[in-house]
C-alpha cells in the first residue's frame, strides 16, 4: 500500500485511519534514555473558540465510535465517552489576533485590523482564562516559535488557532532553541489550553538538539498537576531531533527525584498529521520511570485520548503512551515506523527496534479500531502492537494490520491479564520472531477471536509461548506459509480453526480444519476493506466456537456478541432466519410420525424411550426423505452402562444414513457413515459421558459436510466422498443399548 510523499500526506490523512505497532526482538523497552523501549500516548483536543475557526479541517469533536472494554472486565459493553465533551465557548476573554504580513506589534492585537505580526509578541503575554491566539489563515512565520505562558480555567480554556480562510498558519521554527531545545509550540507549566488548526516545520537543520512540533512539558518551579491540554487538527511534518524524547507531539514531565513532580489529567490528541518525524510521531513520557522518588510512574496521565491521527514515515516509534492510566487510543493510522523518514542527518540516532502503536508501565488501555502498515524489523521487533514492561489489564481490539515487518504482537516481561481480541492481521512478515513474540516473564496473556493471514513464502511462527499462560480460543489461522505451532505446557488452544500448512499440530480438542470460507481472504487493504474477512454462509467458523468470560460488546464490524453460539474469528455472523422443519417434545404422550424397528419403543414423562438391550439395532426415524441440508438438535440419555446412542441423519432407508453418536465404553463422540449397509466410523472426539444424564447433540448437514456438537461445543467435522448419503430423514438409533431422547428439533436455512 504506498503512500504519495509530503505534499500528499494530508490527502493520506482525510482518507486513512490507521493504527500503530509496538517493540518486538526480546529487547527491554524501557523508558529510561538509553534503552531500547518507547512510550505511546497523545491526546488530541478539539480548538474551541467563539465565531473564528479553530479546527482546521481535521476529524471533528464529539463521538466516540465503538465500545471500549478493559481486559475480561467491567467496560465490556461500555461506549468510551472519554475526550468527547461539548464544545466550550470562549468565556469572557480577549481575543488576540497576528497576521505575519499585515499586521504590526505596536498594534492593539484585538482586532483583524489591528493584529500583531510575530510569535515573539505572542511569547511576551501571559494569556488568562477565556482568550484566544488566532493565526490569520495562509500566515507563515518563519524562524519564530510559540512559547505559550498563563492558563485558563475549566470552562474557559484558552485557544490556540486561526482565523479567516486558506491555508493551515504555519509556524516554521526552523533552527531556534530555547535552553537549547527546539519547538514549533510549547505549553510548560500551564492548563487549559486547545491548540489547533496549524502547520508547523523546521527542516533539516545542522545542529545536533532536541526538536518537536508540540512540546507540552511539565518542569521546574512551576510543575504540578495540569489539566485539559487539546492539540487537534495540527499537521506537523519535516520535523528532526536528537533522542528518543523528541518528534511530532511530545508530552514530558520532567525533573529529578528532588524535583517537583508533574501529572496530567484531559488530555486530548486528536485529527493531527504527523508526517516524516525523528524521533517519534506521538509520545507520553514521565521521569517518573527514570528516579524512584516521584510517585506517579504508572499514572501520569489520566483521561489520556488519543484518536484519529495519522503518523507516517517516523525514525523511531508511530504512537506510544507510557505511565497511562485507563487511556484510550483509537482509530489511528501509521504506516512506515523505523528510520523510515528522509533525514540523512548525521545525529539522528541509530535505531535498533521500532513498533508502530505502543504502550508501557500502562493499566487498563484501549487500543482499537486503529491500522498499522509497514512496520519495520531493525536488529528486531517491528510490530504494530505491543503489550511492553509493565502493562496490566489491556486491551487491543478491532484493529487492522498489514505488511509489519516484525509480526503482529510483542509481549514483554512484567506483563500480565492483557487480551488481544478481534483483530485482523493480514500479511505482517513475521521477521523478528513470528506472528507472536512472546518474551520470557511475560504473564498471562487471552488472544481470542481474531484472523491471522499468511500467505504463501512466510516461514515465521504462527502461535508464541512463554512463561506465563497463553490462551489461543475463537481463532482463524490461515497459513499458506510453513509456519509452525508453539507446543508448550503454558499454551493452550480452543476451538480456534485451522487452514494449510500444519493445520493438524495444535492440541485443540475442539479444532476445526477447512477453510473458513472467508469473503476474500488476501483481499483486504484497511479497515475499510475489512469485510474480506467476514465469514460466508456455511462456514464451518459459524456458531462453532466457545463462549468467552467478558468477550467485549461487539465483533470487529460492530455486531454485538452473541448472536446465538459463538463464531470463531473476528466476524460474530448475524443469526441467520431459519426454517422449522419439525420439533417434538414429546409432551403429547405419543410417537405419532415416527417408525421404528428392533427393539421396546415408548413415550413416558415427557420423553422417547427405548428400554430392550437386546436388539442388535435399535432404529426410529421421522421427518421427510426429501430433507438435505438441515440441522438437527436433541437431549439425549444413555441409559445403561457402556451404552451408545446418537442421532441419525440423512436416512434414506435401513442401509444407507449418517450416525453421530455418543458412546460411554469408549467416552467419545462419533460420526458413523452407513453405506450399502456396511457401517464405516469416520470421524471421533473424547468426549467424557456420564451415563444418566442427559447431553445436547447437534449434527449439521451442509453438502457433503458433517459437523457434530456436544452441549453447545463442536467436536467434529468431516466431508463425505461423492455420492453418499445426500437427503432423507433424521431419527435415533442405537446398538445392544438403551437410551431417551428429548427436544427434538430439525432446522434448515
Amino acid at each position: 500500500m504506498g503512500l504519495p510523499e509530503a505534499a500528499a500526506v494530508l490527502a493520506l490523512a482525510a482518507a486513512l485511519l490507521l493504527p500503530q505497532p509496538a517493540h518486538a526482538a526480546g529487547t527491554v523497552h524501557h523508558a529510561g534514555a538509553g534503552t531500547a523501549g518507547t512510550v505511546h500516548a497523545e491526546a488530541a483536543g478539539t480548538v474551541r473558540g467563539a465565531a473564528v475557526d479553530v479546527t482546521g479541517t481535521g476529524t471533528g469533536t464529539g463521538t466516540v465510535h465503538g465500545a471500549d472494554a478493559d481486559a475480561d472486565a467491567d467496560a465490556d459493553a461500555a461506549v468510551d465517552a472519554r475526550g468527547a465533551g461539548a464544545v466550550h465557548g470562549a468565556a469572557a476573554g480577549t481575543t488576540y489576533y497576528v497576521d505575519a504580513t499585515g499586521g504590526s506589534d505596536g498594534a492593539a492585537g484585538t482586532s483583524p485590523a489591528a493584529a500583531w505580526r510575530t510569535l515573539g509578541k505572542v511569547n511576551a503575554q501571559t494569556f488568562g482564562p477565556g482568550d484566544s491566539v488566532l493565526l490569520k489563515a495562509g500566515g507563515v512565520w518563519t524562524g519564530q516559535y510559540l512559547d505559550l505562558h498563563g492558563s485558563g480555567a475549566a470552562g474557559a480554556p484558552i485557544v490556540l488557532g486561526q482565523y479567516g480562510t486558506g491555508a493551515k498558519p504555519r509556524i516554521d521554527f526552523a533552527d531556534t532553541a530555547v535552553d537549547g531545545e527546539g519547538f514549533g509550540v510549547r505549553l510548560k507549566n500551564v492548563s487549559h489550553w486547545e491548540v489547533g488548526g496549524l502547520e508547523i516545520t523546521s527542516g533539516q537543520q545542522p545542529t545536533d538538539r532536541r526538536r518537536s512540533g508540540v512540546l507540552v512539558v511539565g518542569e521546574g518551579a512551576g510543575a504540578g498537576n495540569f489539566t485539559h491540554i487539546h492539540v487537534k487538527n495540527t499537521y506537523i511534518h519535516d520535523v528532526f531531533g536528537t533522542d528518543r524524547r523528541t518528534g511530532g507531539i511530545n508530552f514530558h514531565a520532567r525533573g529529578t527525584s528532588t524535583g517537583p513532580e508533574s501529572t496530567w489529567t484531559d488530555v486530548l490528541i486528536e485529527g493531527n498529521t504527523v508526517d516524516n518525524v525523528a524521533d517519534t510521531g506521538i509520545q507520553t513520557m514521565t521521569d517518573a520511570l527514570l528516579n524512584t522518588t516521584w510517585a506517579h510512574d504508572l499514572d501520569a496521565f489520566r483521561e489520556l485520548v488519543i484518536r484519529g491521527n495519522t503518523v507516517t514515515r517516523i525514525h523511531r516509534d508511530g504512537i506510544l503512551v507510557r505511565s497511562g492510566l485507563a487511556p484510550l487510543v483509537e482509530r489511528n493510522t501509521t504506516d512506515r515506523i523505523g528510520e523510515s523518514t528522509t533525514s540523512t542527518l548525521p545525529y539522528l540516532d541509530d535505531i535498533a527496534v521500532v513498533a508502530a502503536q505502543w504502550m508501557y508501565a500502562t493499566t487498563d488501555a484501549v487500543f482499537q479500531f486503529n491500522q498499522a502498515f509497514r512496520t519495520r524489523k531493525l536488529d528486531g521487533d517491528g510490530q504494530p502492537w505491543d503489550f511492553d514492561q509493565r502493562v496490566y489489564r489491556s486491551v487491543y481490539q478491532y484493529n487492522y494490520s498489514q505488511d509489519n515487518e516484525g509480526g503482529t504482537l510483542l509481549v514483554m516481561d512484567q506483563t500480565g491479564d492483557n487480551v488481544f481480541r478481534y483483530n485482523i492481521s493480514q500479511n505482517d512478515l513475521d521477521r523478528s520472531v513470528g506472528v507472536f513474540h512472546l518474551v520470557s516473564g511475560s504473564g498471562d496473556l487471552k488472544v481470542h477471536n481474531n484472523v491471522f493471514y499468511r500467505s504463501a513464502g512466510q516461514t515465521g511462527q504462527m502461535t508464541g509461548t512463554s512463561t506465563g499462560k497463553v490462551a489461543y480460543t475463537n481463532n482463524i489461522f490461515v497459513n499458506q506459509g510453513s509456519g509452525a505451532y508453539s507446543i508448550s505446557g503454558n499454551v493452550t488452544y480452543d476451538h480456534n480453526l485451522y487452514s494449510g500448512t500444519n493445520a493438524a499440530q495444535p492440541n485443540d480438542p475442539h479444532k476445526i480444519i477447512a477453510s473458513p470460507q472467508f469473503v476474500a481472504a488476501g483481499g483486504a487493504s484497511g479497515l475499510a476493506s475489512a469485510g474480506a474477512y467476514e465469514l460466508q454462509p456455511g462456514s464451518p467458523g459459524i456458531d462453532s466456537g466457545v463462549a468467552v468470560s467478558s468477550p467485549g460488546a461487539q465483533d470487529f464490524f460492530g455486531t454485538a456478541l452473541y448472536q446465538g453460539s459463538p463464531d470463531r474469528g473476528a466476524h460474530e455472523s448475524a443469526a441467520a432466519p431459519v426454517t422449522t422443519l419439525l420439533s417434538d417434545d414429546f409432551g403429547d404422550g405419543d410417537a405419532a410420525g415416527w417408525a421404528s424397528t428392533g427393539g421396546s419403543w415408548s413415550v413416558a414423562n415427557g420423553a422417547y424411550s427405548q428400554t430392550s438391550t437386546a436388539a442388535a439395532e435399535s432404529l426410529s426415524v421421522t421427518g421427510s426423505a426429501g430433507w438435505t441440508d438441515y440441522t438437527v438438535q436433541g437431549r439425549i440419555r444413555l441409559d445403561n452402562a457402556s451404552a451408545n446412542a446418537g442421532l441419525v441423519l440423512r436416512y434414506a432407508d435401513a442401509a444407507n444414513f449418517y450416525l453421530f453418536r455418543l458412546n460411554d465404553g469408549t467416552d467419545t463422540a462419533d460420526l458413523y457413515k452407513k453405506v450399502g449397509g456396511t457401517l464405516t466410523r469416520v470421524a471421533g472426539a473424547s468426549v467424557p459421558i456420564t451415563p444418566g444424564a442427559f447431553r445436547t447433540l447437534r449434527a449439521t448437514v451442509s453438502g457433503s459436510t458433517v459437523t457434530g456438537f456436544v452441549d453447545g461445543n463442536q467436536v467434529l467435522t468431516w466431508t463425505a466422498p461423492a455420492g453418499e448419503p445426500a437427503t432423507g430423514k433424521v431419527g435415533l438409533r442405537m446398538h445392544s443399548s438403551t437410551a431417551t431422547l428429548d427436544d427434538l428439533r430439525v432446522t434448515a436455512p
